[in-house]
């Protein structure tokens, strides 16, 4: 299954280190100089008076901002790196509508999920994966909704652009707990808390495992939110991760 791509790391402007070391000497020693009469350099004596004053001013702030730039072209780029477990989408999905939202949307009521609904979840968890195994994009897009077969459609794209392929198998539905269900104008929702075990492997194109191990099994705790418009079967809608 898909893990969600690292943030990018973040370093603050006058963080420490080096280049904050010296930029904050500069300040010091610049600022130090005029409060103390000394002027910026200790030897530029003969500037007094306002316009000295204004002078030294300006050449500290030219010194702090090309210090400033010089620093900044040395830092390296920093950018997301490549996503790991090359799997089925996991994360980024369109997020499930909370049941009884008070912001002025569509209006919406909750409604009951009986038991043959809970084994339609079920059966879309396990029909869905194995699709997904297939590489069946058809599959998939009669299984979910279009929004959401085309970020299953998306990995596959990116598997395919690594020379791997992602497969999942002994899909078990361990638990699956209602989080809220409700209607709207365009059909019933249902979000569930669903915790089950599967064997998640990738290979590359030469049979390898790249990820993953046939031998063993893993576990995943996810929201799945499902859609049925009126007389239709569910859809898969949405995945988050749980917590």
């Amino acid at each position: 299954m898909a893990s969600p791509a690292p943030a990018a790391a973040r370093g603050g402007m006058f963080g420490g280190g080096f280049g904050g070391a010296l930029m904050g000497g500069l300040i010091g020693v610049g600022i130090g100089g005029l409060l103390f009469g000394n002027g910026l350099f200790g030897g530029i004596s003969g500037l007094g008076g306002l316009l000295g004053l204004l002078i030294q001013i300006a050449l500290v702030v030219l010194l702090v901002r090309f210090a400033l730039r010089f620093f900044r072209s040395r830092q390296p780029a920093m950018a997301g790196g490549p996503r790991e477990g090359m799997g089925m989408a996991r994360e980024a999905q369109p997020a499930p509508r909370p049941m009884m939202g008070g912001g002025g949307g569509a209006a919406t009521q909750p409604i009951q999920v009986t038991q043959a609904d809970y084994q339609a979840f079920e059966a879309l968890l396990r029909d869905i994966n194995a699709a997904w195994s297939r590489r069946d994009e058809a599959g998939l897009a009669r299984l979910a909704t279009p929004e959401m077969a085309s970020y299953f459609a998306q990995d596959l794209r990116d598997l395919d652009a690594r020379g791997w392929r992602n497969e999942t198998s002994d899909v078990r539905l361990e638990q699956g707990d209602l989080s809220e269900a409700w209607r709207e104008a365009d059909g019933d929702y249902a979000t569930v808390a669903m915790r089950f075990s599967l064997v998640d492997v990738t290979y590359d194109t030469q049979g390898r495992v790249v990820e993953g191990d046939p031998a063993t099994r893993s576990t995943a705790t996810e929201l799945w939110t499902f859609r049925r418009r009126r007389g239709g079967p569910w859809q898969l809608s949405a995945i988050q991760q749980a917590g």
